[in-house]
């Protein structure tokens, strides 16, 4: 096996059987120096608040910082997303089919794909009413580059940067110049873009910054990092629901449910909970199984 293919495999492990820790979400608030420092101000542009307010915001004796909390919590608990039905089936048979041996064609196929996951997510979006707008751009980043959002570490497959709405992959860790392993490459792009598109779901549905919000209150690393964990697990399981609805759009069947870079779908062995939600998600087709913020902690780790 050269080098070459040895890599793809390594991303494609990195990525799809790692589960949270290997793609994820770059976010452009400051660490607070204490703890219990307020919840950062949204980032969030053209979304439309709920109609009424939940009543657990009524109460009158509720002090701003609590409220500010309760809404945070109200929105990932209770977002108008979970019940806006299932994700559309949408055209993805004109993608790219150059060899992912290059930059620009890797640029070319994760954007093809982006603007698949922008028809199949944008129905949804408008019918939570909420205000969607596509992800600004695909950007190739290699280890130790920068963006707005920071440096592309080593160990990161790619993120998702709210401060410009783009999706940053590392770069030249795709790179596949063999044909043979063309279809476990593209498979493998088809996952990362998936799963860093369902970050930019959260974006656009105020997810994001509930996150934020029990990211920054939360007291120590412990608790912190299990938040990210329910914050990572909810984008994978967005990302499933994708495949899910679109199964035979993308043409998976079979054995290409497992062989075709979508690993967990219909299998247990690849992680406990991580395969847990990804078959909860493609079974559904849709967000509604997908509020990792509702559940007990036993369910994420």
């Amino acid at each position: 096996m050269s080098s070459t293919a040895k890599a793809v495999v390594l991303a494609i492990v990195a990525v799809l059987v790692a589960g949270v820790g290997a793609v994820g979400v770059v976010w452009s608030f400051n660490e607070p120096e204490q703890s219990t420092a307020p919840a950062p101000v949204s980032a969030v542009t053209g979304k439309r608040s709920p109609t009424a307010a939940p009543r657990s915001l009524s109460a009158v004796d509720v002090s701003d910082a609590d409220r500010a909390a309760l809404a945070e919590n109200e929105i990932l608990l209770h977002n108008p997303l979970y019940s806006a039905g299932r994700v559309a089936a949408a055209e993805c048979a004109s993608l790219p089919t150059a060899r992912l041996a290059t930059e620009q064609a890797m640029i070319r196929y994760a954007s093809a794909f982006v603007e698949c996951l922008n028809r199949a997510w944008a129905p949804l979006i408008k019918r939570s009413d909420f205000k969607f707008t596509p992800p600004a751009a695909v950007h190739a980043a290699a280890t130790g580059s920068s963006s707005v959002c920071g440096v592309m570490e080593k160990d990161v497959g790619a993120y998702y940067c709210d401060a410009d709405q783009g999706i940053y992959f590392n770069w030249p860790i795709y790179k596949v110049e063999e044909g043979y392993w063309q279809e476990a490459g593209r498979a493998s792009v088809q996952y990362l873009m998936a799963h860093e598109y369902g970050h930019h779901v959260q974006w656009l549905t105020g997810l994001a910054d509930g996150y934020g919000g029990r990211w920054s209150a939360a007291t120590g690393t412990v608790a912190r990092q299990r938040e990210e964990d329910r914050n990572e697990m909810q984008a994978h399981c967005f990302a499933a629901a994708f495949f899910g609805a679109n199964q035979k759009t993308l043409r998976l069947h079979g054995g290409q449910l497992a062989h075709y870079g979508h690993p967990g779908f219909q299998r247990s062995e690849v992680g406990d909970n991580f395969g847990w939600w990804l078959r909860q998600g493609f079974r559904a087709e849709g967000p509604s199984a997908c509020n990792t913020w509702a559940v007990p902690w036993a369910k994420i780790k």
